[in-house]
């Protein structure tokens, strides 16, 4: 009887730490699934508040953005009454500045967000209006500066061409300044008709192709061959 006792308590000491160890281990792991339980509920959080905050920026750049488009299209008139003497440094950086804002919204949006395609088809229609100001403004008044319009296209098989021709004209626009160099960039697929017309009339019927001074380049052109043209036509 005594040595059955002693084999009984023997096995309940041993026991008694198995116990113990496997409660430890799950009290682990309770604690370790609540610690991520709460990580991704802070998480979740932080993500909502700011999606909405950047929701928040974004309408009110679009908000901004429309009055700046409204301000440029009344600049743009008063310019085209006298279109040889008025001053056009400033409205020409406005729209350099609103391509740069409707440029990051379609990082932040995407190039295929209803809100970023209104925006842009109604700067498309301005930028266009400026364009035959500054073309008509450059025959009529004598002047040098080079004009650069440029027809792109966001479909899977030609964006990767027009990005790096947008890149190396980016590189032309930083170099020269306002006065002896404009660039147009317009997307070729935004379905507006007055585009669809200017393509038509310059003979354009791929992306990306450059209209300069009244040249055709079709395809893709190095910053030196666009420089040559613009030092020929300055000289």
């Amino acid at each position: 009887m005594i040595n059955q006792k002693m084999v009984a308590m023997s096995k309940s000491k041993h026991g008694f730490p198995k116990e113990t160890e496997s409660n430890v281990e799950f009290n682990k792991y309770v604690a370790s699934f609540a610690v991520a339980t709460l990580l991704f509920i802070i998480g979740i959080v932080i993500g909502n508040y700011l999606a909405e905050e950047k929701i928040s920026k974004i309408t009110q750049m679009e908000s901004n953005l429309e009055f700046d488009i409204t301000s440029m299209e009344i600049q743009n008139l008063l310019f085209s009454e006298n279109p040889c003497y008025t001053a056009i440094t400033g409205l020409e950086e406005k729209l350099r500045d609103t391509e740069r804002k409707i440029s990051f919204m379609e990082v932040q949006l995407g190039k295929d967000n209803e809100g970023v395609i209104k925006l842009k088809k109604y700067y498309s229609l301005l930028e266009i209006k400026h364009y035959l100001s500054m073309e008509k403004r450059r025959k009529e008044c004598n002047m040098s500066y080079s004009m650069i319009l440029f027809f792109y296209s966001n479909s899977r098989d030609k964006i990767a061409e027009s990005e790096r021709q947008g890149y190396v004209l980016d590189s032309i626009r930083q170099r020269y300044e306002v006065e002896n160099v404009k660039i147009y960039a317009l997307d070729k697929d935004l379905d507006l008709y007055i585009i669809e017309g200017l393509a038509r009339f310059y003979n354009v019927s791929d992306s990306p192709t450059i209209v300069m001074n009244d040249q055709l380049l079709e395809g893709f052109h190095s910053k030196e061959e666009i420089e040559s043209i613009i030092i020929s036509t300055n000289e």
